[in-house]
């Protein structure tokens, strides 16, 4: 390395670092409470308690690091926000580490950066503030953040393994993977990249000594995970669940039509939505070169690591969630990066000279693009692309820097200041259970379930609003105040009154 070139990547290295502290730990805590979020959010503070009778259908360790956050920083989701947010810094951290030597520093910066810098959201409609997405998966304490870091520093740990044949890299790799799994299972199939990696290398001596030890390390490591919630029976529920979870399905919305068995192209929809249609055409022209140009053991490996993750999702797993793809980014960011370092160096200006030729062949050749010309050409299409990404990338900054509550985490207030009584309850419709975050045991989704004092519509199209809510609405309008509230439509019953359920209809009440 030119001792010139130093203070360049210095620079480089510190802007992004900073703007990615910025896009990961700025108003952490302002972004509206997911409903999954405050699952694991609150059992995790049963766990550090003693209390280890909640979500079993999910591995504990992500909800261990939830609860710890928490015992550190207060109860609530600031502190488990935190522990999301740092995985993702290390998760960059790492694939710079794992890619520095063979994609060379500016190829693993423009994977660290891709992967920190970028949208990863939950839905396509982020950047409106009021609509409640949020802009990144990992701002959230979801059990993904944690189960990626351990993935991509097990894999990253095999790969080290290509330049040190030492035992302990394998172990390591196998320490990483029984953390990931124990954090969220889906990971689990990349115990096949992991074993591509010797495959590759042609090692294979390696691969006999090395992949016993990494599953013994890998499952010791699950087991020392569970011992607190008993090992076995815990393990057995989590199977018994989501084998009945994904035989009986989950209504899920895509590209407003409801399916409650996901179809085989749900988690790269949302990851379209999520990271948009440019990331599309960054990562995909990306993974295209990886796969064109000069393909090596790399990208063997994550081309592997990425179909076993794919396969899962589209041919075993018939639940889907907006939030599901975020497994498969890092390795796809990886990849991406791969295809554009190798573009940049497609024409490399220190190839051996070419032999004299006669006067024709030269005549011939001036008609051509010089292959220096192309390189150049290359050179400047793969900057470009890469570059195009600073788009989303300044979209996401700006709206992380304007971040805020909206819709339920607003509508207490607004409920305040239209007057309703405290003890009054709210009756949600067209609206999943996340109000049940804010305004549990004052609120209901179930029409039958006593007196409501307002009525919120919402915009879940997998509970549509009923003939019975419409005609209460258009026979009492001179009695209902209307408040928008982001994306929720609120009615509240002036003086006081409330309103209940009688013979299919809704009465007023007072």
């Amino acid at each position: 390395m030119s001792t010139r070139s130093l203070p360049l990547r210095v620079a480089a290295l510190v802007l992004v670092l900073a703007a990615t502290a910025f896009d990961l730990f700025w108003r952490l805590g302002a972004q509206t409470i997911m409903n999954d979020e405050q699952v694991y959010v609150s059992v995790g503070w049963q766990y550090v308690h003693g209390d280890f009778t909640g979500n079993t259908e999910h591995p504990p360790l992500a909800k261990f690091l939830f609860g710890a956050a928490q015992l550190v920083f207060g109860q609530g989701v600031f502190g488990p926000r935190l522990v999301a947010a740092t995985a993702v810094l290390a998760t960059g951290l790492l694939l710079f580490w794992w890619l520095r030597r063979p994609l060379g520093f500016w190829g693993a910066l423009l994977a660290a950066g891709l992967w920190w810098l970028t949208p990863r959201a939950i839905g396509a409609a982020w950047p409106d503030l009021g609509s409640g997405i949020g802009a990144r998966i990992d701002r959230f304490a979801l059990l993904e953040p944690v189960m990626v870091v351990f993935a991509v520093a097990s894999l990253a740990c095999a790969w080290a393994w290509t330049r040190e044949w030492r035992w302990w890299w394998p172990v390591l790799s196998g320490v990483f993977l029984g953390l990931s799994v124990s954090s969220k299972v889906t990971t689990a199939v990349l115990v096949v990249a992991l074993i591509t990696v010797p495959i590759v290398h042609r090692r294979w001596r390696a691969l006999l000594i090395g992949a016993p030890l990494a599953a013994v390390a890998s499952a010791a490591v699950v087991v020392l995970v569970y011992v607190p919630l008993g090992v076995v029976a815990p393990i057995q529920r989590m199977i018994a669940f989501q084998t009945a979870h994904n035989g009986g399905g989950h209504r899920t919305t895509i590209n407003g039509v409801v399916y409650l068995h996901a179809p085989w192209w749900a988690d790269f929809a949302f990851m379209a939505n999520g990271i948009g249609w440019v990331m599309v055409a960054v990562l995909g022209v990306g993974v295209l070169a990886a796969l064109v140009v000069r393909p090596d053991r790399l990208v063997v490996v994550l081309v592997v690591a990425l179909a076993a993750l794919m396969l899962f999702s589209t041919v075993v797993a018939h639940v889907a969630l907006p939030h599901y793809y975020d497994v498969w980014m890092p390795f796809l960011v990886a990849l991406a990066a791969v295809g554009y370092t190798r573009l940049a160096r497609v024409a490399d200006p220190r190839r051996p000279r070419a032999p004299r030729r006669s006067a024709s062949e030269v005549r011939l050749r001036a008609r051509r693009p010089s292959v220096s010309t192309a390189g150049v050409v290359m050179r400047v299409v793969a900057t470009a692309l890469a570059l195009a990404a600073v788009v989303p990338a300044a979209t996401l900054a700006s709206t992380i820097a304007a971040a805020r509550p909206a819709g339920i985490a607003l509508l207490g207030d607004a409920l305040r200041a239209e007057g309703m009584p405290a003890d009054h309850r709210v009756l949600f419709v067209k609206y999943g259970s996340t109000w049940g975050v804010y305004f549990r045991g004052y609120a209901s989704g179930k029409p039958e379930d006593g007196k409501f004092g307002a009525l919120a519509i919402g915009p879940d199209i997998r509970y549509p609003v009923t003939p019975e809510v419409r005609s209460f609405l258009a026979e009492n309008r001179d009695r209902l105040q209307h408040v928008r509230v982001d994306y929720l439509d609120v009615w509240v019953l002036r003086d006081g009154a409330e309103f209940a359920q009688q013979d299919g209809r809704f009465v007023i009440q007072g």
